[in-house]
């Protein structure tokens, strides 16, 4: 019934044998591997569109016509048909986060496929470590000490409140509430709920302990692989083997629609802060990025062009922040990397970096159901 249901938008009349099925999927996946080899030709922001419109289509045909192979085939043995899902949803996700799915109905069109393949396999397979009450555990609460505190609101600011409160150099906190009404509050503790839902998803997470380090590295995963090697195990002895994993600044919800379900953009997101002289321009809708990681995870200190509200669900996070005045004391990298700096604020030491020790800042840790506001560098 599920293979019906996916190609049931071939016309009535029009017959494809196993062969046909075969002969068009070697054809396109030659036409993925040349879109694939002809994008790394470019920089990712000068990807001309052609070639990620090709790798898109002709996915969705390897897609199609590896589901069509499977039906003519006629083999019931279950683990051969969840791997067929499983490849094909890995087809699908990474035509997607490569080519972001240009195109009228494409992105619609590999949902629709995914969220048949997805129920499938959560229907008739169920992770050996997890338990259905299964949470994920959350490490004690941090001990670190907060000298230099971010600014609290005693409230949760209306939109005008917030508005000029942006207009200020200081970040600031806005309480507990103000995502309190989110599913995900509820739901994304719960390891049961993100297998159901995407753990056959494939999500490019960083390897590594941050990304300014020469042994860090990006590795397309199942979530259900990420949920388990590098969440459940972060504890044990095996996890000591394994490199830090971090889902990190990935627009997971335009990927998978039904977590995005889970929250809802804070209205402070549609301000329109005055432009400067370094925030020249706004971006033409909200920007939306997600972070998931086990303890230990770390984002290294930078700036982004834009404003910031960033919102923890789970858990929690310490965060330092440092006023645009201080960038020159923060040692920041040359070329395309001039946003981040080589400090590291935890291990530094003064003698190599003599301005950090002037260098004035802020800090909170961030708990869950909370937000801090955060300006760019203006």
């Amino acid at each position: 019934m599920l293979v019906i249901k996916i190609l049931s938008g071939l016309p009535n009349n029009v017959f494809i044998s196993q062969h046909d099925f075969e002969q068009s999927q070697q054809q396109s996946k030659a036409l993925v591997d040349l879109a694939q080899e002809s994008i790394l030709l470019y920089p990712y922001q000068n990807v001309p569109a052609h070639w990620r419109q090709l790798i898109m289509d002709a996915s969705i045909l390897q897609a199609i016509c590896m589901i069509g192979i499977f039906h003519h085939s006629n083999n019931s043995d279950n683990d051969t048909k969840q791997q067929v899902a499983r490849d094909t949803i890995n087809i699908l996700d990474t035509a997607m986060i490569i080519s972001g799915a240009p195109g009228p109905q494409r992105r619609e069109t590999i949902h629709f496929i995914i969220d048949q393949l997805q129920t499938y396999l959560s229907s008739v397979y169920t992770p050996h470590w997890l338990d259905k009450d299964a949470s994920i555990r959350l490490p004690p609460p941090h001990t670190t000490q907060i000298t230099h505190p971010v600014k609290r609101l005693d409230q949760i600011p209306s939109f005008l409140s917030f508005v000029q409160l942006l207009q200020n150099d200081q970040p600031f906190i806005i309480p507990q509430g103000a995502i309190e009404h989110w599913p995900a509050r509820n739901k994304w503790s719960s390891l049961a709920y993100f297998v159901s839902v995407a753990g056959d998803r494939v999500v490019p997470v960083e390897l590594g302990s941050k990304y300014t380090d020469n042994t860090w590295q990006q590795k397309m995963m199942r979530i259900e692989e990420f949920l388990y090697t590098h969440v459940v195990l972060k504890n044990t002895d095996q996890q000591q083997k394994q490199e830090t994993a971090y889902l990190a600044q990935h627009d997971l919800f335009y990927q998978i629609p039904k977590l995005a379900d889970d929250i809802s953009i804070p209205d402070y997101c549609y301000c329109e802060p005055q432009l400067s002289e370094r925030y020249t321009e706004a971006p033409v809708d909200v920007i939306q990025n997600a972070w998931f990681g086990p303890q230990g995870t770390v984002s290294p200190l930078h700036h982004d062009p834009y404003h910031n509200v960033l919102a923890q669900v789970v858990g929690s996070k310490y965060i330092r922040l440092y006023a645009p005045s201080e960038t020159h004391r923060l040692y920041p990298y040359d070329g395309i990397m001039s946003n981040t700096s080589q400090v590291d604020v935890e291990h530094s030491k003064f003698e190599n970096f003599p301005l950090l020790k002037e260098a004035k800042f802020v800090e909170c840790i961030l708990q869950a159901a909370k937000m801090v506001a955060l300006r760019s560098i203006t």
